[in-house]
C-alpha cells in the first residue's frame, strides 16, 4: 500500500489566509467606526446649528444671547441675558449669591451712613426692590449683578424653563466635550460650566469648542466679527491662530481683549 504524502499550507498559501484575516478585521473595525462616529457627527453638527441660532436670537431680539455649556454633565442650553452687556474678564457663569447678599448688605451701610438728610432707605434707593440692590452693590463698588441670564423659553410649548433648548451629547457613547477656548477666559475650561456669548449686533465672542468621543474630534469655531460658526473634522494645528486673529484676519501679538 502506497502512503499518499502529507500535503500542508505552502507559506504563499499562508500569506493569503493571514492577508484575508487581517483585511477582515480592518474593515470590521471601519464599519464599526463609521457607525459610532455617525454619533459624533450628529451631536457636534446639532451644537453648531444651536449656537447659529443663538446668534439669530440675539439680532433678532436685540438682547444679549450665550450658550451656557456644562462640561460635567454634558449638556447645554441658549440662555438671554439681561443688563449689562459687557462681559467682564473671568466672570463667573452665575453670580457668588454670598458675595452678592455681602456686597448688598455693604452698599446699604455706605449709603445709610451718608445719608445726612433723614431720607429713608426705600426712597434713597428706589421703591423697586431689584433697582434698590443694584445700586447698593454699586455703591458697594461690584459688578456681580449687572448681568442676569436665564434659559430661552421653548417656542413651541411656551415653557420657560428652558428644557426645549436644552440638548445633551452621547454620554452613553463615549462623546463628551474636551476643551473649550472663549475670550473672555484667560486659560481654557476642562471641567465646570463656561459660556460663549452672542451680541445683538451680529458679533459673538471668540471661541474653539473640541467635542470627542476618545477616537475622534470634532472642533467648533465661532468668530467674532460676524458671529459665524463653522464645524470642523479634527483639531487646529493651534488654537491661538483662530483665538488671536484680529478682525483684518491678522495675526495680533496679543489677544485682543487684553489690549
Amino acid at each position: 500500500m502506497k502512503l499518499r504524502p502529507h500535503k500542508g499550507l505552502t507559506v504563499l498559501e499562508l500569506m493569503v489566509v493571514l492577508a484575508i484575516m487581517g483585511m477582515s478585521v480592518f474593515l470590521m473595525r471601519s464599519g464599526f467606526r463609521s457607525f459610532t462616529k455617525a454619533d459624533l457627527v450628529e451631536n457636534s453638527t446639532e451644537l453648531a446649528s444651536v449656537m447659529r441660532r443663538a446668534s439669530q436670537l440675539a439680532i433678532e431680539h436685540g438682547q444679549l444671547h450665550r450658550v451656557l455649556i456644562d462640561l460635567d454633565k454634558n449638556v447645554y442650553v441658549v440662555e438671554v441675558c439681561e443688563g449689562q452687556t459687557t462681559i467682564q474678564r473671568n466672570e463667573l457663569v452665575r453670580p457668588d449669591e454670598e458675595e452678592k447678599k455681602r456686597a448688598l448688605d455693604k452698599g446699604k451701610e455706605k449709603l445709610m451712613s451718608n445719608n445726612t438728610s433723614g431720607a429713608g432707605e426705600t426712597t434713597l434707593m428706589g421703591s423697586d426692590p431689584e433697582t434698590a440692590a443694584r445700586r447698593a452693590i454699586a455703591i458697594a463698588g461690584h459688578h456681580i449683578a449687572d448681568k442676569v441670564c436665564a434659559p430661552v423659553p421653548d417656542p413651541s410649548s411656551g415653557d420657560a424653563s428652558g428644557k426645549g433648548w436644552m440638548r445633551s451629547l452621547r454620554s452613553d457613547k463615549g462623546i463628551k466635550f474636551k476643551e473649550i477656548w472663549v475670550q473672555h477666559r484667560d486659560d481654557s475650561v476642562t471641567k465646570g460650566q463656561v459660556a460663549i456669548y452672542f451680541f445683538p449686533l451680529g458679533s459673538a465672542e471668540k471661541a474653539v469648542v473640541e467635542v470627542g468621543d476618545g477616537d475622534d474630534i470634532f472642533t467648533i469655531l465661532v468668530y467674532g466679527l460676524t458671529g459665524r460658526v463653522e464645524l470642523r473634522d479634527g483639531t487646529l494645528r493651534d488654537v491661538n491662530d483662530h483665538m488671536m486673529r484680529n478682525a483684518m484676519g491678522d495675526k495680533d501679538a496679543v489677544r485682543e481683549d487684553s489690549k
